[in-house]
């Protein structure tokens, strides 16, 4: 039981601390690159505004050759708040024009009704539409309506899949009448409110109200042909799968939320990048899936009876034995490729995904070092040497491809917060800076009081470099000696394993007597 502390260690720094290293390094070097690209695209800008500036200068020109009186010059005024130029005047005009686009963003109070007529008939002074809206923006409304999502969402877990007429579902099936009510009630209510669709601002110009109004109206088609009790629409199976639209109901919440929208958003976004790199990934599985035909193409076959490698031996019968008090039972011998296999490309980009997931793939190793000539039975570790390729393979994909997949979401959250910066009076680098300087904090190193005693001179050999690199060499050393065992050493081999070891554990020992005289005991960590 206590040997399963290594593997999970063994877990915890392998895949959670070496796979997020690899991740930190992707997020960088796209970050990095994304700003290299922006930089090049702002340096392209530069050298359109340069030619048409030198363009503009040589038609200047040209029209005093011609014409022989000199372009007019608009000159005006220099100003306090100019600067320099023009520029700076119109930089300040246009931060007061952002600062009253803000302003006028600011609601002051309840929010205001649309001015267009709802369904050509209902004016923004209808009392039905004044009352519609007063209580779609009542303040615990939207509160209701996720308290109603949320039992919608339990009551859809709830259900039993098996046996569709068991009891609980016919509970489940009046809450979810209920639940379907009170979705068409919200939905009626925004759209006597809002309009339909034909003004701005109305209710089906909003992706996530089609989506509402989507699943409200399959339900309800979907309720009233089991109310009904038709023959036709017991008949309708695909009007009794809309139903299964009702799952969407808990993507409700998310315009409710701004943060869940907020990630919604990002994903989204993200979606042009994913493409992309989408792209180059099936590229390169095509390329290592072709590679790994030419390499395996015909050698995953094998036979039930593992002492018969050919086709042409692979026939009759022959005796299996479960367990020494169990007689012997008779089966036929059959020629079988294995599950997973690379006999053509397609095949082999499938095996090579279910390589990637982690699942199951030590069986599809152990098959390719199995793995001896075409159209031949397998021989245990016949080729080791063919490790390599999934070795690399494990290197490109599983450790670089998909760490880039949420290297990409992050950079598309780093990008939506830098964003929210734009309109403040400091740019990312200068609030990192302030952040930095915030939060910095000065570097505590121990030295003894007294230089001329014991102490001080064993601190100072401590704390030297020469000294780091000898105990760093140490280190080294003893990590090559622990690799170094192997099955069915020899026991003079062994013996100078050994002693080799307790020279290298006594000097560790000299280092730490050493430093618990130069720092004391209670220094640090480590």
């Amino acid at each position: 039981m206590i040997y399963s502390l290594y593997f999970i260690i063994l877990v915890l720094f392998g895949n959670y601390t070496l796979l997020n290293v690899f991740l930190a390094i992707a997020v960088d070097n796209l970050a990095n690159a994304q700003e290299l690209t922006a930089a090049e695209e702002e340096q392209l800008e530069e050298n359109k505004e340069k030619q048409q500036m030198e363009l503009d200068k040589e038609m200047e020109a040209l029209h005093l050759q011609n014409d022989g009186s000199p372009p007019r010059v608009e000159v005006s005024s220099p100003s306090p708040t100019r600067g320099n130029g023009s520029g700076g005047s119109a930089k300040v005009k246009k931060k007061d024009d952002d600062k009253e686009d803000d302003d006028d963003e600011i609601p002051d109070g309840p929010k205001p009704m649309l001015p267009y007529s709802s369904m050509f008939v209902l004016s923004p002074t209808n009392p039905i539409r004044c009352a519609a809206h007063w209580v779609v923006n009542l303040r615990y409304f939207d509160f209701f309506i996720m308290v109603v999502i949320s039992l919608s969402s339990i009551a859809l877990a709830a259900e039993d899949p098996v046996e569709e007429d068991s009891p609980r579902n016919v509970i489940l099936n009046f809450f979810d009448y209920a639940f379907t009510g009170v979705f068409t009630i919200e939905m009626l209510l925004k759209i006597v409110d809002l309009g339909v669709i034909l003004h701005p601002g109305s209710y089906l110009r909003e992706f996530w109200n089609i989506m509402d109004a989507v699943v409200v109206i399959c339900a309800a088609v979907s309720f009233g042909f089991d109310m009904t009790g038709s023959s036709a629409g017991q008949n309708l199976s695909t009007i009794k799968s809309l139903r299964v639209l009702r799952v969407l109901r808990p993507l409700k919440t998310i315009k409710r939320v701004p943060k869940l929208k907020a990630v919604f958003d990002c994903v989204v976004n993200s979606l042009k990048n994913v493409i992309n790199i989408l792209i180059v990934y099936i590229l390169f599985q095509f390329i290592f899936a072709v590679i790994a035909v030419q390499l395996f193409n015909g050698k995953f076959f094998y036979c039930t009876d593992d002492s018969k490698h050919t086709s042409d031996e692979c026939k009759g019968h022959f005796f299996v034995y479960d367990g020494a008090d169990q007689l012997p039972r008779r089966e036929a011998r059959e020629w079988k490729t294995q599950s997973f296999h690379y006999d053509n490309v397609a095949t082999a980009m499938l095996t090579l995904f279910a390589v990637q997931t982690g699942e199951g793939w030590p069986q599809v190793l152990q098959n390719s070092m199995a793995a001896t000539y075409e159209d031949k039975g397998p021989i245990q570790n016949f080729r080791i040497e063919m490790s390599i390729f999934y070795i690399v393979y494990f290197i490109v994909f599983p450790f670089f491809f998909v760490n880039i997949f949420v290297a990409l979401i992050i950079i598309t959250f780093q990008e939506q917060g830098e964003a929210e910066l734009q309109d403040g009076e400091i740019d990312k680098n200068q609030k990192s800076c302030i952040d930095f300087t915030i939060g910095a904090r000065p570097l505590e190193r121990y030295m003894p009081n007294k230089r001329n005693s014991f102490k001080y001179k064993v601190w100072r050999i401590v704390v030297s470099t020469p000294f780091e690199y000898f105990i760093m060499m140490l280190i080294v050393f003893n990590t090559l000696l622990l690799m170094m065992k192997y099955h069915n050493q020899g026991k003079e081999f062994e013996k100078s394993l050994k002693y080799l070891n307790m020279g290298f554990t006594g000097m560790f020992s000299v280092e730490t007597i050493l430093k618990i005289i130069g720092f004391g005991v209670k220094v640090g960590i480590w």
